[in-house]
């Protein structure tokens, strides 16, 4: 991973380069960074480089941790779709058994009044009315 550097006249170190030269465009600031660590002794570059590595790891635990918690979030929204479709088509399955219990029910209230018996006819009429 690529990081941006920028240098500043105020950065650089007196002596190591001239900041005439990098005004002036004969010298980018790559090029000035890189003739600067060249110059430092070689702990202080590996420091600047182990640094750089650590930042650079916490930032790829930053975009795995931010990945892992968009997956949880999904997750749990796929979950939620489900749990709705299964209450949906429990409510559907209760309102078609209701439909054909009343259906029932109406067969049988025409069975009854056929009958010619009248009082079982009511006490029939009257045990469907309370299953109903």
């Amino acid at each position: 991973m690529a990081k941006k550097i920028s240098v500043t006249k105020k950065a650089l170190i007196p002596g190591l380069i001239k900041p005439s030269r990098m005004s002036k465009g004969k010298l980018k600031p790559e090029d000035a960074v890189q003739a600067m660590l060249s110059s430092l002794p070689d702990e202080v570059v590996d420091i600047v480089g182990v640094e750089e590595e650590e930042k650079e790891e916490e930032e790829l635990a930053r975009m795995k941790e931010s990945k892992a918690r968009k997956e949880v979030v999904a997750l749990k929204e796929m979950t939620v779709l489900t749990t709705r479709e299964v209450q949906e088509q429990a409510i559907a399955r209760a309102l078609e058994k209701r439909d054909q219990l009343y259906e029932i029910s109406c067969a049988l209230v025409v069975l009854t009044s056929a009958s010619s018996v009248s009082r079982k006819r009511e006490e029939f009429l009257g045990l469907i009315n309370k299953e109903v």
